[in-house]
């Protein structure tokens, strides 16, 4: 039996590994915080491979996202929600664009601010429905919401141990960035007499803003994970620190639009392709002690070069471009009390 009992206590030792994984209750609700920031500039550019003077200062770009939302799990089933208020409290943001002396700015807006939703797991399938608020612009604008927490793909999918790596698929990463979701929570409303001067030089907005806005929502994203610490402290709770790097390389083919006054087949594009490079790194913080995220702080480059090639009149005209710019996101996670008025499902809180 002493034998046995080794063997089995051997057994546990070596199966061992720290299970980092949200822990989802009726009992609470989890605040998510989310700030984005993209600084874009124009670096270089050539018209017919001669150097444009930049001396004077090209294009500049500066955009932010904000998103706040509560999260309150209704109803729990094999440690997942099934049924969850989510409430925005605040999506919005701003962007800036600056050629030499002149700037523009605006205030991004979207429908989504003051909504509250409904998520239901029906059969393996989300239903969404507003249940507060009025329904966000967009036939879409419902679709691809789920219940967990959107940093949940970050977390490994089975025990690790300190200094174990695991990959990162596209979606867990859009998911986590919040681009599978952007473009609907921006989505311009179908007619509107806004979006006109808001005083102060400002204006209001909707959609992707700024200088690469939007580039890589869409790209095939990749990265990897590594759990650098599963005991730091951290304002004095112990915490897992997970490091992530995730990146985006590609070439999109951009719109063959064709400017005023060249109708008539008097213009003729030969190329218009944009390529992007993007990486980020950064630190993802876990608590042990209450099984949720902590924070996700980000920070990383974005490298746009741009080239058009065009024939007008039997003339070839070709331009090339450099864009670079600095990414700055974060995501602060606390607890607290859900309301009230929001009823669980009874018998299912764990």
């Amino acid at each position: 039996m002493k034998i046995l009992a080794l063997s089995v206590s051997a057994g546990l030792l070596l199966a061992g590994g720290n299970t980092i994984a949200t822990k989802y209750s009726t009992d609470r609700a989890l605040r998510f915080e989310m700030e984005s920031t993209m600084k874009m500039s124009a670096t270089s550019a050539e018209v017919n491979d001669e150097p444009v003077d930049m001396s004077k200062g090209g294009a500049s770009s500066e955009t932010t996202y904000e998103e706040t939302h509560v999260d309150h799990a209704l109803a729990v089933a094999d440690g997942k929600p099934t049924k969850l208020r989510r409430t925005f409290e605040k999506v919005g943001g701003t962007t800036s664009m600056t050629r030499g002396e002149e700037s523009n700015d605006h205030d991004l807006e979207s429908s989504f601010q003051g909504v509250t939703l409904e998520l239901v797991d029906k059969d393996g399938e989300v239903e969404c429905e507003v249940v507060d608020g009025k329904a966000p612009n967009g036939d879409k604008a419902l679709e691809g919401h789920r219940l967990e927490t959107f940093l949940d793909g970050l977390l490994p999918k089975k025990a690790v141990d300190v200094d174990d790596t695991y990959d990162l698929d596209k979606d867990s990463i859009r998911r986590a960035l919040r681009l599978d979701v952007r473009k609907a929570m921006y989505a311009r409303p179908d007619s509107d007499g806004e979006g006109g001067d808001n005083g102060g030089g400002r204006r209001r907005g909707r959609g992707p803003g700024g200088m690469g806005g939007g580039m890589t929502d869409e790209a095939d994203w990749k990265g990897t994970a590594k759990l650098v610490s599963a005991d730091k402290e951290v304002d004095g709770v112990s915490c897992s620190v997970i490091e992530i790097k995730v990146e985006a390389q590609g070439t999109r083919d951009m719109p063959q639009r064709q400017r005023r006054g060249q109708a008539f087949g008097l213009y003729a594009m030969a190329e218009n392709t944009m390529s992007y490079d993007e990486v980020l790194e950064g630190k993802l913080v876990f608590s042990n002690k209450d099984k949720r995220p902590v924070s996700l702080k980000l920070e990383g480059t974005l490298h746009i070069e741009t080239n058009v090639e065009f024939t007008r009149n039997d003339q070839t005209s070709k331009m090339h471009a450099v864009q670079d710019g600095k990414i700055d996101y974060k995501v602060d996670v606390s607890e607290e009390a859900p309301k009230t008025e929001e009823k669980t499902d009874k018998g299912d809180k764990k």
